[in-house]
This record gives C-alpha cells, structure tokens and sequence, in this order.
C-alpha cells in the first residue's frame, strides 16, 4: 500500500523527540495506511449518510466497524513503534 502522504500528514506522523531515529520505510507504508483507511471511513460515512435501502445500510455498517477496527490496529503499531505527531520530513 502506497499512498503519498500530505504535507499536513507527514507532519503529524514521526518519531518522539526521545527517539530520534530516521522512519523506514515499514514506518512510513504504516503511516499510508492510516491515510488510506481516514479517506475510506470518510467514504463509508458519506455513502450511509446518502443511502436508504436497508440491505446496503446493513452492509455500510459492517464496513465502517471492519474499517475503524483496521485503523485502530494501525494506531496502535503506531504507539508501539514510537511514531507520533511531528517528525515525517517534508520532501
């Protein structure tokens, strides 16, 4: 998963000041997915808010819960690794 981060989210996502080490690559694909799963829980929000039948509402929820799940697993490899707010370089 590939993703090119912003300029907001490269700054948001780095190592804590008591590590300083440069991220990797693993670091920054983490980092992606948490953009990538941000923009598709956005989506899912705007298709249930814009959606009636009941089938496809049904199938919205288990999406956002399966999507929030995922984005909750990358936020804690974030915290185990170290990555926080403020340290991705600016290309």
């Amino acid at each position: 998963m590939t993703a090119i981060l912003s300029k907001k989210d490269r700054k948001f996502f780095g190592r804590d000041k008591h590590n300083r080490k440069r991220l990797t690559k693993e670091d920054i694909e983490i980092v992606a997915a948490l953009e990538a799963l941000k923009n598709d829980i956005d989506f899912l929000n705007n298709c249930f808010d814009h959606t009636t039948d009941a089938v496809l509402v049904d199938s919205l929820v288990y999406e956002i819960k399966a999507a929030n799940l995922k984005y909750q697993y990358y936020l804690n490899m974030c915290k185990e690794k170290g990555i926080v707010h403020g340290a991705i370089p600016a290309r």
